[in-house]
């Protein structure tokens, strides 16, 4: 009886914990340090050594109060990211920091951001990358309803305000729910 009790008791975190998605830690000889590889989530990135210039971008980012407040995205909390980075890039540690800290600030919910991690051939283990057509990292793919609406490539023209400001502003639901197709 106590063994059950006890395992129902630990059910719910063993579920979680398998749930959650954790990329691989390498070595790469070429950066003479541990990067990350494959599927996961911010929370990859606050952990040590990562976490030390994650914080230090994401905390040192002020997002334009101005451009936020005139952002209107009704299709904020249906639209997913993908995130495609390096850990071992600079423009890499310098972005996607600040990209979270500009999510954040609109709202954008967070279960809606996949990250994945490549190695510095853009490869990650189990992931078909090549159908991303990720050329340089940092990579942002912005989709709504399974349809690309509009993608950050290494550094964002302005600010991520102003880009994230421009893809909502070019969604349509007519455009990605199929309808006025010929």
């Amino acid at each position: 009886m106590k063994r059950l009790f006890l395992l129902m008791l630990l059910l719910p975190v063993v579920l979680s914990l398998s749930a959650q998605q954790i990329p691989q830690r390498v070595f790469s000889e070429k950066v003479g340090e541990d990067i990350l590889v494959g599927a996961g989530d911010r929370s990859a990135l606050e952990q040590d050594p990562y976490g030390r210039w994650f914080s230090q971008e994401y905390d040192a980012y002020h997002p334009d109060r101005q451009i936020l407040e005139k952002i209107d995205c009704p299709y904020l909390h249906e639209m997913e990211v993908t995130v495609v980075l390096g850990t071992w890039c600079p423009d890499s540690r310098r972005e996607v920091p600040r990209f979270f800290k500009v999510a954040d600030a609109m709202g954008f919910p967070g279960d809606h951001i996949r990250v994945i991690f490549v190695d510095l051939h853009k490869k990650a283990p189990g992931i078909d990358t090549d159908s991303l057509r990720i050329e340089r990292v940092p990579t942002f793919i912005f989709t709504l309803y399974g349809k690309e609406a509009g993608r950050i490539i290494e550094v964002p023209r302005g600010s991520f305000e102003k880009e994230m400001q421009r893809i909502c502003q070019t969604v349509s639901e007519k455009e990605f729910m199929g309808e006025g197709e010929e």
